[in-house]
């Protein structure tokens, strides 16, 4: 192996002068993808890509794992982070005209990773599997099914099928920890070496005086070619002059996202709850314009926005460096780039603050210890099959007892035996028998679950009582004569024959 002409090739090359700092944007974007592969390394560890444990696991992350909470706030701000230094590195390539010639086919592959960027966050803001993650993406995956002719193709791609579930989660983790990275690492190799091959944008000024208007002109390429290289002349090493900046700035996004990860950290809110339909999803922050579009349009038109405005927008995105073929470079000097620019950047600062005043939900925030996907299955059951008849803190019927303190009086195991059969308990009871076929064993274990939980209400929980009985069974299972008893009597001694 060559190692000084690689040596040569990348460190020692010649640069244009008077390079500024936004040019090390590049390398701060690719400093925060590093961060999030290390991060996202130890996090996949722990993490079980599944409804039922997904959300224990990232609690566990939190609370179990040597500094598992610092890790999850360095990955939720690396993504931050990252897609704002993505967008600014894209800002600074359009405000110098760095799109155009020789450089097309490179700000394709920026607009390529600017897309993989947002998909992280698409895809990453489900795997936590709490409240804002499942709705969130419930609105994002309904949007993409509003597409024309291909939409319904791709939300049951997105999901998996037609409800958001146990595919869609383990398809969003595929992407999110196999497809996207290595898709993004091909991109950022062909941009590098792009960005080796034909240098580093020099000054706008460069490459403006007494240049050809068009830079579809055959005289063009010879230009660049002369005005380039002498930009080189009184440039500087890459070696360690610009490494040097690349190194300081890397240093600054590490030193950010630590700061913002110990100060903020990253919020976790109450488990996925697919039955609460009263929740109101807020997308990432990144996502909060085009969110907050939406609103602003009726029913009849928001199919059409909602495809029209990302394809629009890719459409300019990708075609820009082969409509624009003016050699004018500074965006002072392009008078409609600067306009265009300006409304983009402008209207969508304005949505973004329009959204974040919008009135906040008025459901009160879930207090107190979160509910296991067993215990949350079972809430969602009682609130199909007994709420009628039964009262929980102040909703449900009255035609049965009031359950709000039933867990502080009985286990789980003797709520799953008499929801099974009542009749065990209390002979005549009006109550119906849940058991098979009714409800499976399954359901009526996490029904059970959830009634055990229930110990009075949030802050005034009364001291566990227990009054467990259960009643003596003959031969065949049913109630012994003898045992038709209340609730608290006690069951009778048995010989030793067990009869």
């Amino acid at each position: 192996m060559d190692i000084s002409g690689i040596k040569r090739t990348l460190l020692d090359r010649e640069v244009p002068d008077r390079l500024t700092w936004w040019h090390t944007l590049g390398s701060a974007a690719l400093t925060a993808f590093v961060i999030q592969i290390v991060t996202g390394l130890v996090l996949a560890t722990f993490y079980a890509p599944a409804p039922d444990h997904a959300y224990e696991s990232v609690r566990y992350i939190e609370r179990v794992v040597t500094s598992g909470t610092l890790l999850r706030a360095m990955h939720r701000w690396g993504a931050s982070l990252m897609v704002v230094l993505v967008l600014a590195h894209m800002i600074r390539v359009f405000s110098m005209g760095a799109y155009k010639y020789p450089r097309e086919v490179n700000w394709l592959f920026g607009v390529g990773l600017f897309f993989l960027v947002l998909g992280f966050g698409f895809t990453g803001s489900l795997l936590p599997w709490d409240q804002k993650a499942y709705w969130a993406t419930q609105v994002g995956t309904s949007i993409a099914g509003t597409a024309p002719l291909v939409g319904g193709v791709i939300a049951k791609l997105l999901k998996g099928g037609s409800q958001l579930g146990a595919a869609t989660l383990t398809r969003f983790y595929a992407f999110h920890v196999l497809w996207l990275p290595v898709m993004f690492a091909l991109l950022i190799l062909l941009h590098l070496v792009l960005v080796v091959r034909q240098g580093i944008a020099p000054r706008t000024s460069v490459l403006e005086r007494d240049a050809p208007k068009k830079t579809s002109n055959e005289k063009y390429p010879g230009y660049y070619t002369t005005a380039y290289a002498a930009s080189k002349k009184a440039g500087v090493r890459f070696w360690p002059d610009i490494i040097g900046k690349d190194v300081i700035t890397s240093m600054v996004v590490v030193i950010a996202v630590l700061l913002l990860a110990v100060t903020v950290g990253a919020p976790l809110e109450a488990p996925a709850d697919p039955t609460d339909a009263s929740y109101v999803p807020r997308p990432e922050w990144y996502f909060l314009p085009f969110y907050q579009l939406l609103k602003l349009f009726p029913g009849s038109m928001e199919s059409t926005v909602a495809v029209g405005v990302p394809l629009l927008l890719v459409i300019a995105l990708l075609g820009l460096p082969f409509f624009d073929r003016g050699s004018r470079r500074n965006l002072l000097h392009r008078p409609g780039s600067l306009v265009g620019l300006s409304v983009l950047l402008g209207g969508s600062a304005l949505l973004i603050g329009a959204a974040v005043r919008d009135v906040q939900p008025t459901i009160a925030p879930e207090t107190g210890q979160p509910l296991s996907s067993a215990e949350r299955a079972g809430r969602a059951l009682f609130q199909r099959q007994c709420q009628g008849c039964h009262l929980v803190m102040s909703s449900g019927g009255n035609e049965g007892p009031a359950l709000t303190e039933i867990g502080a009086h009985h286990t789980t195991a003797w709520l799953h035996s008499f929801v099974e059969n009542p009749a065990r308990f209390h002979p005549g009871s009006k109550m119906a028998a849940f058991g098979p076929p009714v409800l499976s064993h399954q359901e009526i274990e996490e029904l059970s679950r959830y009634l055990a939980i229930l110990r009075g209400a949030p802050g005034r929980e009364v001291k566990p009582e227990m009054h467990d009985t259960f009643p003596d069974l003959d031969n065949n299972g049913g109630v012994a004569p003898d045992a038709k008893a209340t609730e608290a009597s006690k069951p009778k001694a048995r010989n030793s024959n067990g009869k």
